[in-house]
């Protein structure tokens, strides 16, 4: 067993004495074939579809397609045209670094991109220019295209004239007044640099009684709606009818696009000739503080007849519907007014009992005739002035209970969180207690739930100005949005005598969500050496339930790094992203540094996280020098070849004698065993 043994160790040990310099010298003396680096863009590159109005990744991966290492690659988009282009140019990188692409390797250029809302929905082709060098110092570069789909859900602003009013309803002839256009944005961008200009008054009998001709408003916002103003005059001869105006709009959205909008505006004139009647109200006297119920008030006025003939049967009444009431004769009537002369007319009203306190418009008409016989027209106008009554203060109203104080513990409420809710019912009856009062606490989409208890509770009395405050713990939806959401309460009472009111108050909670960043493992290389690129990524999700505003990402150690720096900006909930950069070490030994994350909430707080990076860093190892052996000028020669096939050979030819030996000594021994 011994001998066998030996002769296998044997064997192994020529076997490797022969072949280790043959290995040797071709692993260090045979020519290098290293090619220049050639990059393309990958082959794992899909199409991404992207929505109008989004923050994106765009990730491009570049491949090198030979063994050759390409560094400095820069990666930029060829913008031709801005308006076309469907990224915002002021709010990106326009070229992205890689340190390096390794033989055959794949390294991503990452640019963190806002999709314009009025990006055309599309598929765009966009040129990339990619510019790299070698590592003996030559320079290449290529250009690829690739595609990317916008999917567009936005209405470009558009602006357009909803309505025309004139004072007084219409102009008359041979005087000025204003006249109102309201212009409303139907669309979902805001309107820029909107531009409205009153035009097309030659030849039309009508003027403009100002120098300024243009209204400029700065924004006019999505849905919104906005009413300018000019003064028109009507020319003295004009006659009675409908005129046309031209009205020009121009604005540009947001991305300074330009948009113009050319409409027609129709103003009604009326004739003011020798036999026109018109009154105005001088020295008007009404109300300017609250009235109380059951309060006398008075409205006087001087009817003037500014006309130039005289004017009959004139009718002056007042009304104010239901609620208010004359207390003297509501209606007044004039056998003749002069033409040029007045007539002084005074109205005595008051308000009724139990009526709700706001203000209440009254219309005093004046009702007259023009024209005789078969010509006999009757005419009236009418002139509003408005009182507010105050009914809160009478011993005999109503009482009224209202919330006139809540509070919820803070300026904000968070999402899934009890608080309490301290309301405080207050009775503004000074006379007059409420009892047996009922409070039902409700919210839109059932957003707020009561916690360990009812949404509703009851309240025995409430004095006369008296105030009574309850608690309740509310907690509001896990998922709720985050905004201000309304809480209504509906309270049920009686007065002294029995009778039942009932009323609805409103209070408004707003509601957070905490912002929650969760970062993935860094993705470094095993074996890192010193002054050799080291590419770091990592990835990181808002697992909150709120968006995350103002995203800045850095990193700082005791290494060097270009464009360490990166700004996200919005990150909404549940979304990922990334973040790619390559550090070069420069010493020995543990590398330490920290990604910092900083980043605001929806209420502007501010947080700063920070992530921890360390790695053990090596010098550089140098490559064995091959073991002398002997002399070989030329591998390539015939000479060399045949030294080469002879050693192998030899080699396989002892291989076979140990063996055969082996099988026969092994023969001999079993037959000693046999015959023994």
């Amino acid at each position: 067993m011994k001998r066998k043994l030996f002769c296998l160790l044997m064997i192994c040990g020529i076997i490797s004495m022969i072949f280790q310099p043959l290995y040797s010298y071709a692993e260090y003396n045979e020519p290098a074939n290293v090619q220049e680096p050639h990059l393309v863009i990958g082959r794992d590159y899909k199409m991404p579809v992207f929505k109008a109005g989004t923050e994106v990744r765009l990730a491009i991966p570049i491949q090198n397609t030979t063994n050759g290492e390409a560094v400095d690659v820069f990666v930029s988009p060829v913008i031709e045209d801005t308006k076309e282009f469907p990224f915002e140019i002021d709010r990106m990188v326009t070229d992205r670094k890689v340190s390096s692409i390794d033989s055959r390797g794949t390294e991503t250029a990452a640019f963190y991109l806002n999709v314009k809302k009025n990006a055309e929905a599309k598929t765009y082709a966009i040129k990339l220019n990619v510019q790299y060098s070698s590592r003996n110092g030559g320079n290449y570069s290529l250009s690829e295209t690739i595609y990317i789909k916008i999917e567009n859900e936005y209405k470009a602003p558009s602006l357009s004239l909803m309505d025309t009013k004139v004072d007084s309803g219409k102009l008359l002839s041979g005087s000025a007044r204003t006249v109102g256009f309201t212009i409303k944005n139907s669309g979902d961008l805001d309107a820029e640099e909107v531009k409205i200009r009153l035009g097309g008054f030659s030849g039309s009998g009508l003027f403009l009684d100002s120098p300024q001709d243009t209204v400029d408003i700065q924004t006019l916002p999505a849905g919104g709606d906005r009413i300018v103003y000019f003064n028109v005059e009507a020319g003295e001869n004009l006659d009675s009818g409908t005129y046309s105006l031209d009205l020009f709009i121009t604005y540009k959205d947001e991305y300074n696009v330009p948009y113009e909008v050319e409409t027609k505006v129709y103003l009604p004139v009326e004739e003011v000739g020798s036999g026109q009647t018109t009154f105005v109200f001088e020295n008007l006297i009404y109300p300017q503080e609250a009235v109380k119920p059951y309060t006398d008030f008075n409205i006087k006025f001087d009817l003037k007849n500014i006309g130039s003939q005289n004017v009959n049967n004139l009718k002056i009444s007042v009304d104010a519907g239901e609620e208010v009431l004359p207390k003297t004769m509501s209606v007044k009537n004039i056998d003749s007014l002069v033409a040029g002369k007045s007539v002084p007319l005074e109205f005595t009203m008051f308000a009724k009992e139990n009526i709700e306190s706001k203000n209440y418009p009254i219309k005093v008409s004046v009702e007259y005739e023009t024209g005789g016989g078969s010509k006999k027209e009757t005419q009236v106008i009418n002139q509003y002035v408005g009182v507010f009554v105050d009914s809160n203060d009478r011993e005999s109203v109503t009482p009224k209970l209202v919330i006139d104080r809540y509070d919820y513990g803070g300026e904000f409420v968070k999402a899934g969180e009890s608080f309490p809710l301290t309301i405080s019912f207050y009775n503004t009856n000074r006379n007059h207690d409420v009892r047996n009062i009922r409070v039902s606490l409700t919210s839109d989409g059932d957003i707020f739930s009561p916690v360990n208890g009812s949404n509703s509770f009851y309240i025995q009395e409430i004095p006369p100005n008296g105030k009574v405050e309850k608690t309740i713990s509310l907690r509001p939806k896990i998922d709720a949005t985050y905004k201000t959401h309304n809480i209504f309460a509906e309270i049920e009472y009686e007065d002294t005598k029995g009778k039942d009111y009932s009323t609805k108050e409103l209070m408004g909670i707003p509601v957070i969500q905490e912002a929650n960043l969760v970062m993935g493992e860094i993705a470094l290389s095993n074996e890192n050496f010193v002054g050799i690129p080291i590419p770091l990524s990592l990835e990181f999700y808002n697992a909150g339930r709120g968006l995350i505003r103002n995203m800045m990402i850095s990193i700082e150690g005791n290494f060097d790094t270009n464009e360490g720096s990166l700004y996200i900006g919005d990150l909404e909930a549940g979304k990922n992203n990334y973040y790619d950069v390559t550090i070069v070490p420069t010493a020995l030994g543990t590398l330490q540094g920290k990604i910092i994350f900083e980043y605001d909430d929806e209420i502007d707080q501010h947080f700063i996280i920070e992530r921890e990076v360390t790695l053990e860093v090596m010098e550089q190892m140098e490559p064995p020098m091959p073991e002398p052996f002997m002399e070989l000028d030329n591998t390539n020669s015939p000479s060399s070849k045949m030294k080469i096939a002879i050693g192998i050979g030899g080699v396989i030819l002892l291989a076979v004698a140990a063996f055969i030996y082996y099988k026969r000594r092994k023969k001999k021994l079993e037959e000693v065993d046999f015959y023994e």
